[in-house]
């Protein structure tokens, strides 16, 4: 986030006047607006953090009293002020200003330059007109210094009150320039300034992009981090504005990260978690998105693994449910603070040098596990994206499955979850345990096949879909005992028509009905990986073995070829193209994957394909070309090899183009081999010029002229 939440600054006339508890009496806005300008935004103000439910701070006060101030002189300054509370807002800056400094020059023989009540009342005037001039400016400077020097309380009441002039237009537009931030971001070192100076910044930059910028780029948020790691530092009430300017302060910033403490991290995490009780999460969520903005930075991420501030994160989002939510936009505001730094952790997570650091045996590893039955779902999500971004090696994921038998878990997890986004996250998880083929056979079984197949009979999300998809088709690679379950019938009783059908049945059924075009490649990537396991593990299992598992591919699902021409139809993804036509080349080896091959060929936009993919033509805009980036020339029969200057297809292009086109002409072989009345005479005359050889332009036009002639005459 770079913008500052919607809070409110305290009106003027309510805080100008804050200077002793005494003083503040004399204005009726201040008994109900008490909190002085040091903080713009009300403790406990239901603009800060709305529905949610927190516990008063304290009254707020940059000031304490002090007996050597004046009361009657203050008083009766005041009063002038009370008077002009009508007035805009810098001319009651001007005003107050000079009520000060002639107490100053009363009490502590301040030097003042000849008609200087003279200069500040004209600025008054100015103000009026909606003019400045910045010299008065320059001068009120060489003022404070003079108190600096004398460590005068006036310092502090003439902070205040720049503090509340800070928010005018006009006076922000002046103090932009490059020589004012550098000195205003000094002051956050002044013990005795840093409170007034953070009000003051935040004054200036508080929707206004341009200080914003201009602070930024002026090395606001190291300062910060410095101020952060000052033990006698207290943020007291300015803990929202200081939330507020670390966001906006390390976000796009083009400053140099070597410049930040090394620290930086460690100390705005230790901050968050040291002053969590007095957060909102409003507040908190400023704060995650400055540290997802330090994250960006390797030596960043790498302070937040090797130290073990994960921990803290971790607490943030287990802390972040004693909030006591008050309606809907209280919820969700909490649930996108989860979510922030769900996502955080999912990011380095996925290093591997988390893994290095947090074995499965590690204390955090054993608190995500736990958080697996949490009946908070958020903590689910993150636990499923932090365990699973963990389990990229064989090692851990047959850790995690044959002894801690997490693969249960979210199997359980996805038959009882209603909220999706579990679901979805547990699926991803469960996606990289069945990687290993040690696996595959403990995960896939015949009920796990049942609770994925649950998810394509309803109206789901269509990413979860895809994921359990995803899910079946790695389970199903190289493992013939899960193809064996996805085909086995979904009744055992013989008179039920469920009998009749199977899981795939049921894939096939989500093939047809849904239009999320990935579903549907990923669906055809599952039937490719079962054509390519069977055909692998043939020559390890018994001829009437793999004979029982064809007929029941293909005699129970006569459109099985179907998602398989979704996959060379697209042009997206050269690899799918080809995995497409090596599926369809082997189903094409059996006589009942032929008839099931010859059906999809039936469409103009599949056969087409096929004469591109042999001939290297695209005809009447029927298939696509063999390569997106480039107009492939005619084809000479010399798939691997051509003209540099005519052809500038990559050799890594040339080679996949050349398998395509031997595994087309295999398909067109096998079928020419095993179909029988299923092809026509046309159709049949067309495949066997197509293996006659190389095809000009106007044959490859001709042959498709053919197959639409035969297409409208049926």
């Amino acid at each position: 986030m770079s913008h500052f939440l919607d809070v409110k600054v305290v009106p003027v006339e309510a805080r100008v006047m804050a200077f002793t508890d005494d003083v503040c009496a004399v204005s009726p806005a201040s008994e109900k607006e008490h909190p002085p300008l040091s903080s713009p935004i009300q403790s406990g103000s239901e603009v800060a953090t709305p529905g949610i439910n927190r516990s008063t701070s304290p009254s707020i006060s940059s000031v304490d009293k002090d007996p050597h101030v004046s009361q009657n002189f203050l008083a009766r300054a005041f009063e002038r002020l009370k008077i002009q509370q009508h007035l805009p807002m810098a001319e009651q800056m001007f005003a107050a200003l000079e009520a000060v400094f002639q107490h100053a020059a009363q009490t502590q023989h301040v030097e003042l330059r000849p008609r200087w009540q003279e200069r500040l009342r004209q600025a008054d005037e100015d103000s009026r007109r909606g003019t400045r001039d910045v010299e008065i400016l320059r001068w009120i400077r060489t003022v404070l210094d003079q108190l600096r020097h004398l460590d005068s309380v006036d310092l502090v009441h003439s902070m205040n009150i720049l503090a509340d002039g800070s928010r005018d237009d006009v006076n922000r537009e002046m103090v932009i320039s490059p020589e004012y931030p550098p000195v205003i971001i000094g002051h956050l070192h002044d013990n005795e300034l840093n409170n007034i100076t953070i009000s003051v910044i935040y004054n200036i930059c508080n929707n206004y992009d341009r200080a914003q910028h201009a602070f930024r780029e002026n090395g606001l948020c190291p300062a910060l981090i410095g101020l952060l790691e000052d033990p006698d530092f207290q943020p007291g009430p300015l803990l929202p504005n200081i939330c507020a300017l670390l966001d906006f302060s390390s976000q796009q910033t083009t400053a140099d990260f070597s410049q930040y403490p090394a620290s930086s991290l460690q100390t705005l995490l230790q901050f968050m978690q040291e002053h969590k009780q007095d957060l909102d999460p409003s507040d908190m969520l400023q704060l995650i998105s400055t540290a997802k903005a330090f994250l960006q930075q390797p030596r960043f991420q790498m302070q937040l693994i090797e130290q073990r501030l994960v921990k803290i994160l971790l607490d943030t989002i287990v802390y972040s449910y004693t909030y006591e939510a008050d309606g809907l936009e209280a919820e969700e505001e909490l649930s996108f603070l989860r979510s922030s730094i769900i996502q955080l952790l999912s990011d380095v997570s996925a290093m591997t040098v988390f893994a290095d650091n947090y074995p499965v045996e590690s204390l955090m590893v054993d608190s995500l596990i736990h958080w697996l039955s949490s009946p908070r779902e958020q903590m689910r999500i993150c636990s499923c994206l932090m365990l699973g971004n963990l389990a990229r090696s064989d090692t851990v994921c047959l850790n995690m499955v044959r002894g801690l038998r997490l693969h249960e878990r979210l199997l359980q997890i996805m038959r009882d979850q209603t909220n999706m986004q579990v679901v979805y996250a547990a699926l991803g998880f469960l996606r990289n345990l069945a990687l290993p083929a040690e696996n595959k056979t403990m995960i896939g079984t015949l009920q796990s096949m049942e609770t994925i197949s649950s998810f394509w009979s309803l109206n789901l999300n269509t990413q979860v879909q895809h994921a359990s998809v995803s899910l079946l088709r790695q389970l199903l690679n190289g493992c013939i005992g899960n193809v064996r379950w996805l085909l086995e019938s979904l009744s055992p009783d013989t008179d039920s028509p469920a009998h009749e059908k199977t899981h795939l049945s049921l894939l096939l059924l989500l093939f047809g009905r849904t239009d999320d075009v990935s579903t549907k490649v990923e669906i055809g990537r599952t039937v490719a990986t079962i054509c390519r396991c069977i055909a692998t593990s043939s020559q390890g299992l018994p001829r009437d073995s793999i004979s029982a598992i064809l007929h029941r591919l293909y005699g129970m699902h006569a459109d099985i070829a179907r998602p398989l021409a979704i996959m060379i139809t697209q042009s997206r993804f050269p690899i799918i193209r080809s995995e497409g036509w090596f599926a369809l080349a082997l189903m094409a080896r059996s006589t009942e994957g032929s008839a099931a091959v010859s059906e999809v060929l039936q469409q103009m936009e599949v056969f087409g394909v096929l004469v591109t993919t042999i001939t290297g033509q695209s005809i009447n805009g029927h298939g696509s070309p063999p390569s997106r980036s480039t107009q492939q020339r005619p084809n000479t029969g010399n798939t691997s090899s051509g003209s540099s200057g005519s052809d500038t297809r990559s050799e890594q292009e040339r080679e996949m183009q050349a398998k395509d086109r031997e595994n087309a002409l295999v398909l067109v072989n096998e079928l020419l081999k095993n179909t029988g009345d299923e092809v026509s005479v046309i159709r049949r005359s067309i495949l066997e010029d197509l293996m006659r050889g190389p095809q000009s332009p106007e044959g490859a036009l001709e042959l498709m002229t053919r197959a639409e002639s035969e297409d409208r005459a049926e």
